[in-house]
């Protein structure tokens, strides 16, 4: 184990680079997304587990490889979700603070004139 510790420590890479934010400081909304995608890998084991050892059911493979990964996408979309939309608020008031101008959506370009059906231009051919 000892030895796992010591590559892992030459790679100098920071294993909790997702957990931090913009600032470089952990940010509440990751951490919980990370924690919560653990204790789903964890929880699942165990209750699956659970139902084959103690309630003697038989182990379902194909139910376990299709909610499992249903359910993992999800914690980890919801958090990922979450975080996107909380850092976008974050520039958007960085934007307002430097500024003073608040961010707008972009204008939805210029109105195009309708003619009601019995006005309508013939075309080329005659119609």
């Amino acid at each position: 184990m000892r030895s796992f510790l010591d590559f892992l420590g030459r790679l100098r890479m920071p294993f909790d680079g997702a957990l931090r934010g913009i600032g470089g400081e952990y940010e509440i909304t990751r951490v919980l997304g990370g924690f919560g995608a653990l204790a789903y890998c964890a929880s699942v084991i165990l209750f699956v587990g659970w139902e084959v050892i103690w309630l003697g059911k038989p182990f379902d493979l194909v139910a376990y490889c299709t909610a499992f990964p249903g359910g993992l996408v999800f914690i980890i979309g919801v958090a990922a979700g979450s975080a996107s939309i909380k850092d976008r608020n974050v520039a958007s008031a960085r934007v307002t603070e430097r500024t003073g101008a608040i961010p707008a959506a972009p204008p939805a370009g210029p109105e195009v004139p309708t003619l009601p059906m019995d006005e309508a231009v013939p075309t080329a051919r005659g119609e």
